[in-house]
């Protein structure tokens, strides 16, 4: 049995859009946190006969039917253009809610890549690739996994993926969960209805100014600017959505009294989080580690009815 784990990432500068769906191919580069402490675990062993197929760890949640067969249908694929014989039985579960916004197929797709070539090398004798390489072969069944190789931030420009300098403080990101549960509009749906919006002219340039921005921020330590270019790159994204072909939109009345409360903090304090939101309604939150239990304190007390995660890159 070969084992592997991943952990998920959450994005300051979105993914969304792709020129070819094929290999998911960005229109745009990408930069994120990863998040250790939300994992997915993978196993796979050999199985006599049949084909390769999942089932869930022991005390994780069924994925849906369409997730299971892409899960499924990414490691077949990889394992024939490898040429390694055999059927394989695939088990995964993660410590966080799946299909929920929170990037669970990021990790999900990195676990599984990294314990697929566990596997090959052990069945063929040939090396695994780089960490980087496979990272590129991640990618290409879920677009974000491949920013889960390398840590605490990374980013994806093109065929480039590696870690991102910085001298921010080190942050834990509170995530006020709105909904756990399994949201409507897929990543996948969205990255093919959003370019049908007005606003997607221009989305390229946009992001890749913001890139450029946010990593000269990073480098120099400066919160307060990096809060206020992820904010609206937040806010393209989600606008986005709303302007669709046919528009969705992921925010509950919760998402946007977190909103409201993070903008608040800034307007009124000088201080705030630097705040983001992936496609669902959870609200993330990268607050100084040192500083936590106090942002913890006056969410709460600020917006009664959220549960909170956290995680430290």
């Amino acid at each position: 049995m070969w084992k592997a784990s991943a952990p998920s990432n959450i994005a300051l500068i979105k993914y969304m859009g792709k020129e070819s769906a094929v290999g998911n191919v960005a229109v745009n580069p990408s930069l994120s946190m990863t998040l250790s402490a939300f994992l997915t675990n993978v196993e796979i062993e050999p199985i006599s006969g049949g084909e390769d197929r999942w089932e869930p760890l022991p005390s994780s949640a069924p994925l849906r039917a369409e997730s299971t067969k892409r899960f499924v249908n990414f490691f077949t694929r990889i394992k024939q253009e490898r040429e390694i014989a055999g059927s394989f039985l695939i088990r995964s579960g993660n410590n966080f809610p799946s299909d929920a916004g929170l990037a669970s197929s990021a990790s999900s797709f990195a676990a599984l890549t990294m314990a697929a070539f566990q596997a090959f090398a052990s069945v063929s004798g040939k090396p695994s690739p780089s960490l980087s390489e496979q990272a590129m072969v991640s990618r290409t069944g879920s677009g974000s996994s491949c920013r889960s190789f390398f840590s605490p931030w990374c980013a994806w420009e093109a065929r480039e993926i590696g870690p991102v300098p910085s001298r921010l403080p080190d942050l834990t990101d509170l995530v006020a969960v709105i909904d756990s549960g399994f949201k409507k509009i897929s990543s996948s749906e969205a990255h093919k209805r959003v370019q049908a919006s007005a606003l997607f002219e221009g989305r390229p340039e946009r992001a890749s100014t913001r890139q450029r921005e946010i990593k000269t921020a990073m480098a120099s330590g400066d919160l307060k600017r990096t809060a206020e270019i992820a904010w609206a790159e937040l806010w393209d994204m989600h606008s986005l959505f709303h302007t669709a072909s046919p528009p969705f939109f992921y925010f509950s009345p919760l998402s946007l009294a977190v909103l409201r409360w993070a903008e608040r903090s800034w307007e009124e304090t000088g201080t705030g989080p630097i705040t983001t939101v992936d496609a669902g309604p959870n609200v993330h939150l990268l607050v100084p580690t040192a500083e936590k239990d106090r942002w913890r304190r006056e969410l709460l007390a600020a917006v009664p009815g959220i549960s909170l995660l956290e995680s430290r890159a």
